[in-house]
């Protein structure tokens, strides 16, 4: 029995040991992008750290009284973002204010009700219906690739970390974090795929950029969670088309991770 007590004590007294000796230890100085440009970053305070964010959700087209789900399907229309995020505390000795700003890749969809499509004539683009043509469409989905740059005003104190050589970053924790401001981008691309059955054949047609788009578009943008999971809101401030009689703005709203 003593043996079994020295035993469980010393074992005890090991994992006491450990564990003071890993809360001790300091992990290095996490990488950053700017690491790249100035590698000074990685022994002192910096103001700006940069960080890959990935952003997913539902897609719609509001506006001419047409609400969710009407002319596009709610589930199939979607947006996807990818891309490098900046953020700058606006004070050396707070992280309550920050500005957040980047560039990233986005993907918007729209998947069209009603046996209908895109179609362009005279310079305007309009929905064109294909009921009496003999085309009973499966799928016919629009998709326009931009390049944004967003601009957001980031309230919300994050966890202050301390790493070796005293060196300290703010990120992490649980910390509640709200984003306001907007985005301006350029649509480098818009496509529209069909697909239908015809004469016993599947039958997939692809249309690119043979649409009268606005290509540069604008709009607000409003995000709000932790510092790693957030959810996201955007309103198109811009017609997707030029000079359509169907005016109607692309908003989107999903979640965000980075």
């Amino acid at each position: 029995m003593k043996k079994v007590l020295l035993t469980a004590l010393t074992l005890l007294l090991c994992i006491s040991l450990t564990a003071q000796d890993d809360s001790d230890y300091q992990q290095e100085v996490p990488f950053d992008f700017l690491d790249l440009f100035d590698d000074s970053r990685e022994t002192r305070d910096v103001l700006t750290k940069t960080e890959l964010f990935v952003a997913f959700g539902w897609n719609q087209a509001l506006g001419d009284d047409n609400g969710i789900g009407e002319d596009y399907r709610f589930w199939g229309s979607g947006i996807f973002d990818v891309g490098l995020e900046f953020n700058t505390r606006l004070k050396k000795d707070s992280d309550l204010f920050r500005l957040t700003y980047g560039l990233n890749f986005r993907t918007q969809s729209l998947r069209i009700n009603g046996n209908r499509q895109f179609f362009t004539f005279d310079n305007v683009t309009n929905f064109d219906s294909l009921f009496g043509s003999g085309i009973d469409l499966d799928r016919s989905r629009f998709t326009q690739f931009s390049l944004v740059a967003p601009l957001h005003i980031e309230i919300g104190s994050r966890e202050l970390n301390e790493y070796e050589n005293g060196v300290k970053r703010y990120g992490g924790g649980n910390g509640f974090v709200v984003g306001l401001g907007g985005y301006l981008g350029y649509t480098t691309t818009s496509t529209q795929e069909l697909r239908f059955e015809r004469e016993g054949r599947n039958v997939t047609t692809t249309v690119t950029n043979d649409f009268e788009i606005n290509n540069f578009n604008y709009g607000l943008s409003f995000y709000a969670g932790w510092d790693h999971l957030q959810l996201f809101a955007l309103y198109g401030l811009n017609d997707m088309f030029k000079d359509s009689p169907l005016q109607q703005q692309q908003v989107s709203f999903g979640i965000r991770l980075r």
